[in-house]
C-alpha cells in the first residue's frame, strides 16, 4: 500500500484534467495524476482542433452566462495554444435577420462590437465564404487539445503522472482520500481528490452512493475530398462554421489540387460504438449542405476521404458537473464537458481551485469566533461566478433536496477534428 502523499490526487489526463493540473501547479500544490489511458489525452480529448467561441444562446439566458464567463477564463488557460481564427455562428435556417435584434440580446450577453458583429448574408460571404446570415466572433479559435495535454503533463516539478493506472474506486479514511486499483490497494492518497475521468466518474461515486446522470453521446465527423472541378468550391468554407453542425475551413491539396472538407457531427445518445456509421456519413453529408447554404449540391461530390469517431460525456441537463460534492468533504467532480471542453475545463479549474483553497482556509480558521469570508470564492464572485452559476453546475443539483435543478441547455454537442482521423 502506497504511503506517499500529495496535495492534489487527480484523476484523469483529458483537456479538464490538464487546466484543472494547471492551475493547481501554478498555485505551487503537489499533483499526482493517475490516468488509464497510455499516454496524456488518450479518448475524448485526442484532437488536433477544438472551437472555442461563446456564442449567442437566446433561449438559455444562465447558459449564456456560463459559457461567457467560460470563453474568457479559457482565453487566459490555454492561451499559449490559442489559435485566434474567429468563428461564424450561422443562424438557424428559417429565422429571419433582426440586425438590430441581435444587437442588442449581444449586448444584453455582455459582447460589445469588437467581439461579435451581426453579419448579413453577403457579408458573411465575403468574410467566412458562406452566404448565411449568422454573428462573426473574431476572438473565437481553436486549440489542439491532444498537443495542450501533452504539453501540461510532461515532466515539471511538483507533478506527477501515472500513465496506465486505472483506478476502480475510492475510499476515505475521514481524513484522505485513497485511489484503489482492482485488488483494493491504495495507488495513492490526498485531502483532496478530483474526478476528471469523463464517463468514468459514474461508476467510482456510484460506490459512494451518488448517481450521476451521465450519458454517452457518440460523435462523427468526416473528411471529405472535393476535386478542383467540382460546383463545391464556390460554396467552401475559408472560417469555421458554427451552427446545426460545424465545419472547418476547406484545406487545399497543392499535389493533389483537392480540397478537404472537415465537417461534424453526429449526435448519438446513449451510443458507445467507435466503428464508422455509413448512416453518419449521410447526415454529415447533408449537415454540409445545409452550412454552407448550398442544398442542391451534389452529394456524390464529397468523397469519403477520412472519419474520426468518439465518445463524449453530457449529462441529462446538457451542463457540465463541477465542484465538490457537499456530501463529502474533499471530493470534487470535473464532467459531462460535453461539447465544450475548451471552455468548460477552464471554467472546472477556476471553481475548483477556488474551493479547494476556501477548503483550506476554513481549516485554518476552525475554533475561532469570527471567521471571514473565503477570499478564494470572493474570487469567484468578481469573475461573474455568482451563487445561481454555481449552483447550476455543481455536483449537489443531484443529491436529493440539496441545490434546485439546474437550467438545461438545448444545444447539441459538436465533435471536433481529432489527429486521430484516418
Amino acid at each position: 500500500m502506497s504511503h506517499h502523499q500529495d496535495d492534489i490526487l487527480l484523476v484523469g489526463a483529458g483537456i479538464a484534467g490538464a487546466a484543472i493540473a494547471h492551475a493547481f501547479l501554478q498555485q505551487g500544490q503537489r499533483v499526482r495524476v493517475l490516468d488509464a489511458g497510455p499516454k496524456p489525452a488518450s479518448g475524448t480529448s485526442a484532437h488536433a482542433f477544438a472551437l472555442a467561441h461563446p456564442g449567442l444562446i437566446r433561449a438559455r439566458p444562465l447558459l449564456q452566462r456560463l459559457t461567457y464567463i467560460a470563453f474568457a477564463l479559457a482565453q487566459q488557460t490555454w492561451q499559449p495554444f490559442w489559435r485566434e481564427e474567429g468563428i461564424f455562428q450561422a443562424l438557424k435556417s428559417g429565422t429571419d435577420f433582426d440586425e438590430e435584434l441581435l444587437n442588442a440580446q449581444l449586448l444584453t450577453a455582455g459582447f460589445d462590437q469588437a467581439s461579435a458583429q451581426p453579419l448579413r448574408a453577403s457579408e458573411a460571404r465575403r468574410l467566412t465564404g458562406v452566404a448565411r446570415d449568422g454573428i462573426w466572433f473574431p476572438k473565437g479559435a481553436t486549440i489542439n487539445l491532444e498537443k495542450t495535454c501533452a504539453t501540461i503533463f510532461s515532466e515539471q516539478e511538483k507533478l506527477t503522472y501515472a500513465p496506465n493506472t486505472l483506478v476502480a474506486s475510492l475510499s476515505y479514511d475521514g481524513l484522505h482520500w485513497h485511489a484503489l486499483d482492482q485488488d483494493g490497494s491504495s495507488l495513492a492518497k490526498a485531502k483532496s481528490i478530483v474526478l476528471a475521468c469523463a464517463h468514468g466518474a459514474k461508476a467510482l461515486v456510484a460506490d459512494l452512493q451518488i448517481a450521476l446522470p451521465l450519458k454517452p453521446v457518440r460523435g462523427q465527423l468526416n473528411q471529405f475530398q472535393i476535386s478542383a472541378t467540382s460546383a463545391w468550391l464556390q460554396y467552401l468554407p475559408t472560417a469555421a462554421i458554427s451552427g446545426e453542425g460545424y465545419c472547418l475551413p476547406a484545406r487545399h491539396d497543392v499535389a493533389t489540387n483537392t480540397y478537404t472538407l472537415v465537417v461534424g457531427s453526429s449526435y448519438d445518445e446513449n451510443e458507445t460504438s467507435l466503428a464508422s456509421w455509413p448512416s453518419s456519413d449521410m447526415h454529415n453529408k447533408q449537415q454540409a449542405a445545409a452550412l454552407l447554404h448550398y442544398a442542391e449540391g451534389d452529394l456524390s461530390e464529397l468523397n469519403l476521404a477520412g472519419t474520426y469517431v468518439g465518445v463524449r460525456c453530457a449529462a441529462n441537463d446538457r451542463l457540465p458537473i463541477i465542484g465538490e460534492v457537499p456530501t463529502l468533504p474533499g471530493l470534487y467532480i470535473a464532467t459531462a464537458l460535453g461539447s465544450r471542453g475548451v471552455l468548460w475545463s477552464a471554467l472546472a479549474a477556476a471553481i475548483i481551485t477556488a474551493q479547494v483553497q476556501a477548503r483550506l482556509e476554513q481549516q485554518a480558521l476552525a475554533g475561532e469566533s469570527t471567521q471571514a469570508p473565503s477570499a478564494a470564492l470572493a474570487r469567484l464572485a468578481r469573475l461573474g461566478l455568482s451563487a445561481d452559476l454555481l449552483a447550476a453546475v455543481s455536483p449537489a443539483r443531484f443529491l436529493a433536496g440539496a441545490l434546485p435543478a439546474a437550467l438545461a441547455s438545448n444545444s447539441n454537442p459538436i465533435f471536433p477534428l481529432g489527429s486521430s482521423a484516418k
